[in-house]
């Protein structure tokens, strides 16, 4: 429930914790924790870093420090409701107290309440519709460049910043796991990849679309192997340890096992794109709530969705009905797109 600018469920959890650790006051300045306690604020004006406001929380009230730059603006679009302390743009003050720069509230998000779940439904249709309908219109002669601008408008144009943009094209989509895009041309294989954010949350997905790669279908196929078993073994109670070790057998299984050392998996995401990245022996365990984001890969070949883990399973997010669909070990994954 958000009221009066305050995601009430974030902040009940905020000053139990604060309670806790017997803590009067708490600062809090990350955006992606500002964002989680006021249903989806935003606290930034250049990309995510530096903060231009932050939130003053003590077991009776919740007050908004801003510069007097954004402080009309934050009180109108982001925060309406919350007492607003104004400070001089040539002075910001430092927040007297424990803050959340030295105190990890990751814990306290990673499962989302029933509201920030209807948010993350609507962002992870529209993100997929828009790096859908932009691979869909994009032509083998375009650059890299010309894709992802293509990307980016799409994301604006319903309202997500797109704060991790890879593009890659047939040259490159066989060398380099995080493709920053380039001049080069798309060729007959090319792939794009977004951690979309709106109101917050962060939707992460990956396409690729062939004219006639001879391959293509092929290492889609492979890839989507891997990437089951972790869907498969993302139950209630699991660690994410014990699901990155079903993806590294999934690679021996291909015989490709060196392949687990050349990208991160995925993990836990929400108000980060990745808000705890599986690891080897990482004890952190789902639970019915959380968001999850796995991103197998192979030279040529990524699949990446957003899921929900619900009391029946994975929810996928950022389902497109309008991309080309395969059944693997009983759930639709994407194909790459021909022609």
């Amino acid at each position: 429930m958000v009221a009066w600018g305050v995601n009430l469920i974030a902040l009940t959890r905020l000053r139990t914790w604060m309670a806790a650790q017997g803590y009067e006051r708490f600062f809090v300045q990350q955006p992606e924790n500002f964002a989680w306690l006021t249903g989806g604020g935003d606290n930034t004006v250049l990309t995510l870093r530096p903060v231009a406001a932050w939130l003053e929380v003590t077991p009776q009230t919740v007050r908004l420090h801003s510069s007097r730059i954004e402080a009309r603006r934050l009180r109108e679009e982001e925060v309406g409701g919350l007492e607003v302390v104004p400070y001089p743009w040539y002075a910001p003050p430092k927040a007297e107290g424990p803050s959340d720069q030295e105190h990890d509230l990751t814990p306290l998000r990673l499962v989302l309440s029933p509201e920030e779940q209807d948010r993350y439904r609507t962002l992870g249709r529209d993100a997929a519709q828009a790096l859908g309908e932009s691979l869909r219109f994009a032509d083998p002669e375009w650059s890299e460049f010309e894709l992802a601008g293509a990307i980016a408008e799409e994301l604006w144009s319903r309202g997500i910043q797109p704060v991790v943009l890879l593009v890659a094209g047939e040259e490159r989509l066989f060398r380099h796991r995080h493709p920053i895009p380039k001049e080069a041309r798309l060729g007959r294989l090319f792939m794009g990849v977004v951690c979309g954010r709106r109101h917050g949350l962060i939707a992460n997905l990956t396409r690729l679309r062939s004219f006639g790669h001879p391959q293509a279908q092929t290492l889609n196929a492979r890839v989507c192997r891997v990437e089951a078993r972790a869907l498969a073994a993302s139950r209630p109670g699991a660690s994410l340890g014990e699901v990155l070790a079903e993806i590294q057998a999934g690679y021996q299984e291909l015989g490709c096992p060196e392949e687990f050392e050349n990208h991160h998996q995925g993990g836990l995401t929400g108000y980060r794109s990745r808000e705890v990245l599986a690891a080897p022996g990482e004890a952190t365990r789902l639970q019915v709530g959380m968001a999850l984001a796995w991103n197998p890969s192979l030279p040529g070949a990524k699949v990446e969705d957003t899921f929900l883990l619900g009391e029946d399973g994975l929810e996928n997010l950022t389902f497109d009905p309008a991309w080309p669909m395969e059944e693997v070990e009983g759930r639709l994954r994407p194909r790459v797109y021909e022609g």
